[in-house]
Formats: structure tokens, C-alpha cells, sequence
């Protein structure tokens, strides 16, 4: 027999496995996070103690756009998505015009968090989990971005603040896996490459609390899961 034949035959067999794989792995949970009455007024917030920080801004406590909620982290929180690998890109937050941005994040247990300056002004950045002060570091005006590994385990949330501007906030959520989203002014998230199976998906907002659904998802399917939140 030819020694190409059976080379042939194993490339056709990685290439099934390689299909059949993908194919487990094409089903999505997707859905809209509304806000349910009347969403609090976002007062103006007092930045006069440093005048880099410029005009005029309003909390972002609770934002809700034409009935849609911001800032709300939705994940698997179990069921079958598998064992992955932390990616080895950080996730970048951006102190800018005396904020963080993005507000809320998502990134996998392991991965690293870069927090930069883009202010022209000294901040402080700490980190807390739960009462507990996880880092507390300076970062001047064109300094080096802090760059921290193993923030906590998958499910935790650490919050960023800066004493020296009481108004800045900002939260990291843990997860397990890649298959979380965070809500932009949409409200809309989307969960793609899930294998087909049954899943707890919960949808967490830093001041109104979390939720959580169950959903079955069969191969090839997207399923809906919405929330709707309230004050």
C-alpha cells in the first residue's frame, strides 16, 4: 500500500474532528437588558477639587438609554462551556478626563488587567475585593501603565477607585471563560461559540444587583434570555 494513502486518511480524519468540534461549538445566548420605570436622575458630579479634570459630567451610577440599561456584565455562570486558557492580551481600562472607561469589565480568571493614565493629572489606583484592598498604586501624569495578573478567582469583582478623585469607579468581574459580554447604551449582549447544553447565564450590575436564567441550547441554535431590571 502506498505510505500516502494513510497519510491521506489521517488528515481526513483530523479535518472530521476538527469539523465535528466546531460543530459542537456554533450555538449562542443572546438577549437585551431593559430598565423597568422611571431610572434615577444621573446628578452632576463635583470635580472642582482639580481643575485637569474637565467641565461639566454626570454620575454613572445607573445609566439607561431610551429604556435600555449600561454597564451590566452577563456570563455563563455554569453549565458546559468547557476549560479554557486565560488569553494572553490584557484587558486595558483608561483613566480618562478623571474616569475609568471602559466602567465595567469582564476578563478570565488569570488574565491580565492594564490600567492606564490618559490624564494629565496624578491618580491613585485601588483595588478592592469585597473590604479587602487588593493594590493600591500611584500613577502620575505619562506614567507607566499598572499591570496586574490574578486579580481573583472566577467569580469575584474587584472595584477600582482613586482617593484622589472620590467619583471615579470601575469594576472587573471574574468569570471562568470567555463567554461573557457587557452591555453598551443598547443594552444588547451576545454570547456566541457555545457547545449545545444547558446553562445558567446571570446578568450583574454594580448597583442594582444580579439575575439569573436558565437556558437549554441545542446545537446550531441562538437562544434569547432578556432581564429586565428596576430601582
Amino acid at each position: 500500500m502506498s505510505r500516502t494513502l494513510p497519510l491521506l486518511l489521517l488528515a481526513l480524519a483530523a479535518c472530521a474532528d476538527a469539523e465535528a468540534g466546531a460543530a459542537k461549538s456554533t450555538g449562542a445566548i443572546r438577549g437585551v437588558v431593559s430598565f423597568e420605570g422611571t431610572p434615577p436622575a444621573r446628578a452632576p458630579l463635583d470635580r472642582t477639587s482639580d481643575p485637569k479634570c474637565g467641565g461639566e459630567a454626570l454620575a454613572e451610577d445607573v445609566v439607561v438609554n431610551d429604556g435600555k440599561l449600561r454597564d451590566v456584565l452577563v456570563r455563563v455562570e455554569n453549565g458546559a462551556a468547557g476549560i479554557h486558557e486565560a488569553p494572553a492580551e490584557p484587558v486595558i481600562v483608561t483613566q480618562e478626563n478623571c474616569r475609568y472607561s471602559p466602567r465595567v469589565i469582564g476578563l478570565v480568571a488569570g488574565q491580565k488587567l492594564e490600567i492606564r493614565n490618559g490624564d494629565p493629572t496624578f491618580h491613585n489606583v485601588r483595588g478592592n475585593l469585597g473590604k479587602k484592598v487588593a493594590f493600591n498604586l500611584p500613577q502620575g501624569k505619562a506614567a507607566k501603565p499598572i499591570v496586574r495578573d490574578n486579580l481573583g478567582a472566577a467569580g469575584d469583582i474587584v472595584s477600582l477607585a482613586c482617593d484622589v478623585h472620590p467619583w471615579m469607579a470601575a469594576y472587573a468581574g471574574v468569570v471562568a471563560h470567555p463567554f461573557y459580554a457587557v452591555t453598551a447604551a443598547d443594552g444588547a449582549y451576545a454570547l456566541s461559540g457555545l457547545p449545545a447544553g444547558a446553562y445558567t447565564v446571570e446578568a450583574s450590575h454594580p448597583l442594582l444587583g444580579a439575575q439569573r436564567v436558565e437556558v437549554a441550547l441545542s446545537q446550531h441554535e441562538a437562544a434569547s434570555a432578556d432581564f429586565v431590571f428596576s430601582d
